[in-house]
């Protein structure tokens, strides 16, 4: 809803700039054009929210044709009814003046990517950061419960796997998506049958917008995502495991430094928290110390670390949780197991597997 919000906006404030017009250019015209009706549209249309005049007028070419012709939202109002205006073109007219760029109408465009930017710079900076005071948990966890213990020798699978943390699920992807298509199709098909032109070629560009939307939306999946070198990704491949955040924090372990690989979700409240442990076979690496979080955090609670174990910053969803076993099944089964847990004072809930 707020991106809703925020794109709306910046659509409003961008389009009623840009319909500001400067002194007629006589000298350029390649016809005449005299208004004959105008309509006011609004309060939404394809300048966003706001009120536009939408006109009508009879153009007269170079060669004394006379044809009836739709200009642009402002290009045209009713005081220019009376008087000719010097138009361009040949086919679509549009008025022979000077097209004003006012700051403001630039401005919160530039403002929001900006932040955009500097949000994300800070954001990254901040979580990666080295704590300066110890990790305090404000909650324990009940006993965990093995839901997977490991197999048996290494798997026979070659290759590697790229994993986001925040993978998304076949089936979310295609939720997501054919909501969108739903809309779009509704705007599409709404727009076949309303009178209003500028209404229609909104509802059209809308519905083709909103029929599109597994295009568009793939590039913004951590699928198409994680081909990225600078992505946040766990890589588990045939060799060893690694771990790759946005270039800045890396590390590669042999299959021979690793003793476990465990998955913990921890539910509670409705909350699902899915973390990732790495138990070494030679106990502690100082120089692996920085590069990790002792904790973890599930809605209000900070939770606890795992005793001699290194933690994956970062949350895993389930979808990516999925493509961890599937890789450590495929490679290495014997170093890996799950665990599922809740936090004091409340049991365990049994998570269903698969849920997005």
């Amino acid at each position: 809803m707020l991106v809703a919000v925020v794109v709306l906006a910046l659509w409003s404030t961008t389009a009623r700039g840009m319909v500001q017009y400067g002194p007629d250019r006589p000298g350029d015209a390649d016809a005449i054009a005299r208004v004959t009706s105008c309509d006011r549209i609004g309060p939404i249309s394809r300048g966003g929210i706001g009120y536009y005049w939408f006109c009508t007028a009879d153009v007269t070419t170079e060669d004394g044709a006379i044809r009836s012709a739709r200009f642009r939202l402002n290009e045209l109002t009713p005081d220019d009814i009376g008087k000719p205006v010097p138009v361009e073109g040949s086919r679509e007219f549009r008025r022979a003046a000077g097209k004003l760029v006012v700051w403001w109408a630039i401005a919160p465009g530039v403002v929001f990517v900006l932040g955009l930017g500097a949000w994300s710079v800070l954001r990254r900076r901040k979580r990666l950061r080295h704590r300066v005071s110890p990790w305090q948990p404000t909650a324990g966890l009940v006993a965990p419960a093995c839901v997977l213990a490991a197999g048996s020798g290494p798997g026979g699978g070659r290759g590697r796997r790229k994993i986001a943390p925040s993978e998304w699920s076949a089936q979310r992807y295609w939720r997501l998506a054919g909501s969108i298509m739903v809309a779009g199709a509704a705007c599409a098909v709404t727009g076949a049958f309303v009178g209003s032109a500028d209404a229609r070629e909104v509802l059209t560009a809308s519905g083709s917008l909103g029929l599109a939307a597994p295009i568009l939306l793939y590039p913004c999946t951590p699928r198409a995502y994680r081909s990225n070198e600078n992505a946040t990704a766990v890589i588990i491949s045939s060799d060893g495991i690694g771990w790759r955040r946005r270039g800045q924090t890396t590390f590669d372990l042999e299959w021979a430094e690793v003793a476990e690989v465990r998955v913990t979700a921890i539910d509670h409240d409705g909350l699902v928290l899915r973390v990732v442990d790495l138990f070494l076979a030679d106990g502690r690496r100082g120089d692996l110390r920085g590069l990790w979080q002792l904790g973890a955090q599930l809605g209000d609670h900070r939770l606890p670390g795992e005793k001699g174990a290194y933690r994956l910053p970062e949350a895993f969803s389930d979808a990516a949780a999925r493509q961890v076993r599937e890789a450590m099944l495929a490679y290495r089964p014997d170093r890996y197991r799950e665990f599922e847990a809740g936090l004091e004072g409340a049991p365990p809930t049994p998570i269903t597997r698969g849920a997005t």
